[in-house]
């Protein structure tokens, strides 16, 4: 598509830092947006924020040293919008420049977003509606007819319908890849999509949601070759370490011989590359893992979330704890690091379902976890998030960060709640830190990755020691009182541990070159 010269063609797509406890990462959804618009004859720069270390501030005195953009793509969720609120007000306090956003957030909360200022929300997938919106703001014609875009009409915010993206996956150019440099400097792995969605069906998930609200089929993969083409871009960008950021890699029709397939023509291509991805429980099988380890991949995350069968029933899983269990043995067997996310904690939760957990968490102690305690996210939109809205258990009606807090109904569980809360946020910010390379994971040599996962086992070995005494305190019919004492004298009397820990842990960090620049986790609510 051809621009006249005197047409602005500009755009710039920001990602504000947002408020969270993990290190920054690329944007891969702004490489592919900046990709569509390329090729429809728009110019664009990607700033990011996060990768650079921007303030709000920052970020917009690089916006405004710039040629007036025709607008500016923010990719927005409910932890940056604050931070973009803040570049937008110091923007328009210079210039009249529009404001488009788009990603989870605004998807789920389009409303919020145009109130606070945004001119523009696109929800759902957004590579076609802004090559739309792009070409109606340089023609200066009606958006009405665009799919999937939130604006003000008369002061009233107007919806248009959803459309499912129209093209596959492997028809979309590959993401431009601005910030590659950076994060390669920054030791962070790049990002790779090779699929999108989830056939799952999990409450508390906000995939599911987003993608039924996109009308789009709930996963959908690229081809081999697809896939293989875009690495070989990466292979001459020198890029070494890969996080494939699907949030199901092996999913509808991918099997062990897609796995094989797969190894097989990057081994063809002579592609050698280390390789971190995400796959479920019930994915999980012997024969697939052996492809995938000779493909490179050297981590895995994976959703077990319960060792509880009530807990997983409850939370719509469609693993059992026998499978999850076979997903663990088999990680285990080839030798891969797990980071196995787990949900401790829904309003339902009973002593003996974390009980339960227990005897399998120390079982399988050496998985890489987010600590002892954890609870499910009643983020906006999900169905979790509608379930206890409608069944009035929330604490407030003003989510945080997007997710609402809600009651431990059951009196046991709610001691245990207070206790491990207790227990974890101590040493949260700590905690978070030692698990970063790991659960990111940076981009490490092997023995560097090692040195870390080492002093994590001894934090989890005292974590498990802890949650233990305290399970067995409220099985004894303990009183809130005197759990929350042994609490405090546990804390009291392992200062000197995570001391230690702590300094081995910085001393690694400063081996490895790496920077922990993050919040203090935002999502759980210290007293």
């Amino acid at each position: 598509m051809q621009n006249t010269q005197n047409k602005n063609n500009f755009i710039i797509l920001a990602t504000p830092a947002p408020v969270s406890h993990r290190t920054a990462e690329e944007n891969l959804g702004l490489g592919y947006l900046s990709a569509v618009l390329q090729k429809n004859g728009f110019e664009v720069k990607i700033l990011d924020a996060w990768l650079n270390g921007w303030t709000p501030d920052e970020l917009a005195n690089k916006i405004l040293q710039d040629k007036k953009p025709l607008f500016i793509g923010v990719s927005a969720y409910q932890s940056n919008i604050d931070q973009a609120l803040k570049t937008l007000d110091a923007i328009k306090q210079e210039k009249n420049i529009t404001f488009v956003a788009g990603g989870f957030g605004p998807t789920f909360s389009p409303d919020l977003f145009l109130d606070s200022g945004f001119d523009f929300v696109i929800r759902g997938e957004g590579e076609q509606a802004i090559c739309d919106l792009a070409q109606a703001l340089q023609d200066k014609t009606p958006v009405s007819g665009i799919k999937n875009l939130s604006y003000k009409e008369n002061t009233q915010n107007t919806h248009n319908p959803i459309v499912k993206l129209s093209c596959q996956l492997d028809d979309l150019p590959i993401p431009v890849r601005d910030t590659v440099k950076i994060a390669i400097d920054k030791r962070t792995p790049i990002h790779l999509l090779t699929a999108r969605g989830c056939t799952g069906y999990c409450s508390f998930c906000s995939i599911n949601s987003f993608f039924k609200l996109s009308k789009s089929p709930k996963w959908r993969g690229r081809s081999i070759d697809n896939i293989i083409s875009e690495m070989q871009h990466l292979k001459s960008l020198g890029v070494q370490h890969i996080k494939v950021i699907d949030d199901s890699f092996v999913d509808a029709d991918r099997d062990a011989q897609w796995c094989r397939d797969f190894a097989n023509r990057m081994q063809e291509h002579g592609l050698v590359f280390d390789l971190r991805g995400s796959i479920r429980a019930d994915r999980v099988t012997d024969e697939a893992l052996a492809e995938l380890k000779r493909a490179g991949f050297f981590s895995f995350s994976c959703g077990i979330e319960n060792f509880s069968p009530t807990a997983l029933k409850r939370m719509a899983k469609g693993a059992s704890v026998e499978q999850n269990c076979m997903a663990l043995d088999l990680f285990k067997k080839h030798d891969f690091y797990v980071q196995a996310g787990q949900i401790l904690f829904d309003p339902y939760t009973t002593l003996v379902e974390l009980q339960e957990n227990y005897e399998y968490m120390r079982k399988y102690d050496w998985i890489i976890s987010k600590g002892v305690f954890t609870e499910m996210f009643a983020a906006t939109g999900t169905t979790f998030q509608r379930k206890v809205s409608r069944n009035n258990i929330v604490t407030s009606e003003n989510p945080v960060l997007g997710n609402y807090n809600y009651k431990i109904l059951d009196d046991r569980a709610k001691i245990a709640y207070d206790a491990l809360k207790r227990w974890h946020t101590v040493h949260m910010a700590f905690y978070d830190k030692a698990i970063d390379p790991l659960t990111s994971p940076k981009a490490l040599t092997k023995s560097e990755m090692a040195d870390f996962y080492a002093e994590y086992l001894k934090i989890r070995q005292l974590d498990l020691d802890i949650m233990c005494k305290i399970l067995d305190l409220v099985d004894s019919n303990a009183s809130a009182t005197t759990v929350a004492s042994f609490v405090e004298k546990s804390i009291e009397n392992n200062r000197r541990f995570f001391y230690k820990q702590e300094s081995k842990t910085d001393e690694l960090y400063r081996k490895a070159r790496l920077q922990y620049k993050a919040a203090v986790n935002p999502f759980i609510k210290v007293k």
